[in-house]
């Protein structure tokens, strides 16, 4: 793999009075983000490299797909700003062939390689020829963080076109797994699987490329606008299915060491901390969270972060610490730790009993409801043991220790966070008997507030409504999906599967009808909160640890408050989605 004899573009300066084109059209797409649509690939690039290069302040992210462009912004009073820009944004200052190149040698020995010649009407032979005579651009990430849909450049002479059509359907039936570096075609894409995974796609090839390494910056071989050139190698022998099985046990025995807290830091930071609690029964699902990695969707990785953000700054504020700091994410509980030094702790989001069994046999425990132990101070002494829950209301208790969570043994930040990403497996991993939380120093930190407890205190009613209501802000594509759909969308009590999680919240009720094309449209960028609606009629509202990009169309996208109710939306939870009034941009 090379990137040239410097390994860096080269920047040619062209007069900035250019302005490129305007979109077709701009599109809200939730609280503080505009979903931008342009005739094809190569204008989204452009436009995208503009507005990467203009950096305006209030951008938080810019994420390109195949025909539309996704700017996030801080806030909602930054739209309009957005917007003005994308219709009158002067082209960057770099030509577009000046985008980095990146040869990626390939052995054409894929499953599907005789099969896919036989569909595009060619001999294997003239597959291989017009596959590394191309020059294919990364369109756009998504799927798994390093995965770029892969399009072929246009012709120069169109009477000499360059290969075959490259219109590859997906499999009929997915493969349970594809090995990392298996070259693929789907639809109109090329594509190279960053990590063992199931997929679909059309396997013609693989490389040794390493696609994804969170030790490079940017951690993305292959962004958006990069140029890839498949370089075909001879093959050498593979692995025998018993030398494969070997290897396998053998990475499966240098992971277990990590299963008791002394987990290898080798894909984060170093973790710098005091050991505050031992775990000593994680629960169904207890992990790190933070604020997560914003501003890398392009690279196919998603912001991750606290799912009910609300809970996690009330729950740092409860002990001082700064609201940002990481927190512990419990899905239901039961959840039981061990203090290994003097510190304070508080509980918020879902409701659920709490036990501290003080180690001082002069001390006495302490047994606190639901609604008493809800975002109270509690200081524990070495030794104490703390048990939490099973909740009695809610789905996720959020849990801050003051000094704010530095990592869980030697695992520390990935990408700057310290955010367990359930889709792509980024950050520390779910918490396991025996593992130590490191808590950062208490200097500088808020005083501990004093809560108030008193008798004639009243608590209050925190008792969830039997339908939960979802602030949405329709769009980006309800006109896509129809003025009916969106009205049956609003008018619908859903219930949430039991299938949900941080991936995505997944509902029942009565399906939604839309166009019978309506899921063959190019891929998007996805936002949290975007509603999806697949052919099934059954929406899907993406939480925390999305795909960066869908190809199904997006009719709503949920609010911020609306993502914090449903992190707490349990299993067979009703709700209803109430449409905000949109505000001129």
């Amino acid at each position: 793999m090379t990137r040239g004899p410097d390994r860096t573009p080269r920047r040619v300066r062209r007069d900035r009075s250019d302005r490129l084109e305007p979109p077709l059209a701009v599109h809200r797409a939730g609280e503080v983000a505009l979903l931008a649509e342009y005739p094809d690939t190569r204008a989204v690039l452009a436009a995208a490299a503009a507005v990467g290069e203009l950096a305006p302040a209030t951008l938080l992210d810019l994420v390109p797909a195949e025909r539309t462009l996704l700017l996030v912004g801080s806030a909602a009073q930054d739209l309009p700003v957005l917007d003005a820009l994308l219709r009158d944004l002067p082209g960057a200052a770099t030509q577009e062939e000046a985008n980095a190149e990146v040869s990626v040698d390939i052995v054409y020995d894929g499953e599907d390689l005789a099969e896919v010649a036989e569909l595009l009407e060619i001999s294997t032979q003239a597959l291989i020829t017009a596959h590394s005579a191309a020059t294919w651009t990364a369109a756009f990430g998504g799927f798994a963080p390093g995965f770029a849909y892969l399009l072929p450049d246009a012709p120069t002479d169109p009477a000499r076109p360059v290969g075959p059509p490259w219109e590859v359907p997906r499999r009929a039936e997915p493969r349970t797994e594809v090995p990392a570096g298996a070259v693929g075609l789907a639809a109109r894409y090329c594509g190279i699987y960053p990590r063992s995974s199931p997929g679909g796609w059309q396997l013609i090839g693989r490389t040794d490329v390493s696609l994804f390494d969170v030790d490079r910056e940017p951690p993305a071989l292959l962004t958006p606008g990069t140029r890839v050139r498949f370089t075909p190698r001879r093959p050498t022998a593979r692995a025998s299915a018993r030398t494969a099985a070997f290897t396998q046990v053998a990475r499966d025995a240098a992971a277990v060491p990590g299963r008791r807290g002394r987990r290898r830091g080798a894909a984060g930071a170093p973790t710098s901390g005091q050991p505050a609690l031992e775990v000593l029964a994680p629960g169904p699902l207890t992990l790190l969270e933070d604020t997560g990695r914003p501003g890398r969707a392009a690279s196919g990785v998603s912001c991750s972060g606290a799912f009910d953000r609300g809970a996690m700054l009330r729950a740092n504020l409860a002990v001082g610490n700064p609201t940002a700091a990481a927190v512990l994410e419990i899905v239901a509980g039961p959840l039981r730790l061990q203090a290994r030094a003097a510190t304070v702790i508080a509980v918020s989001g879902a409701r659920a009993p709490l036990v501290l069994h003080r180690a001082d046999p002069e001390s006495t425990d302490l047994e606190l409801s639901p609604e008493e132990s809800h975002e109270l101070p509690i200081a524990l002494d070495p030794g104490d043991r703390l048990e939490l829950g099973p909740v009695t209301e809610g789905l996720r208790l959020v849990l801050a220790v003051r000094g704010g969570l530095r990592g869980v043994g030697a695992a520390g930040a990935v990408l700057g966070s310290l955010s367990r990403d359930t889709l792509s497996a980024l950050g520390p991993a779910p918490l396991v008997a025996g593992d130590l939380l490191l808590v950062g120093p208490e200097e500088r930190l808020d005083a501990v507030p004093t809560p108030v407890r008193g008798e004639d205190a009243t608590l209050l009613d925190h008792t969830s409504p039997a339908v939960l209501d979802v602030p949405v802000h329709a769009g980006p594509r309800d006109a896509l999906l129809g003025a009916a759909t969106l009205r049956q969308l609003l008018a619908t009590t859903w219930t949430v599967r039991p299938d949900s999680d941080r991936v995505g919240v997944r509902l029942d009720g009565d399906p939604l009808t839309a166009p019978s094309d309506s899921g063959s449209s190019p891929s998007e960028p996805m936002r949290p909160g975007a509603i999806q609606v697949p052919p099934s009629g059954s929406p899907v509202v993406f939480g925390p640890d999305h795909p960066t990009t869908g190809g199904y169309p997006v009719i709503a996208v949920v609010t911020r408050e609306g993502l914090d109710a449903l992190a707490q939306a349990a299993t067979g939870t009703g709700l209803r989605f109430v449409a905000v009034p949109s505000s001129p941009r």
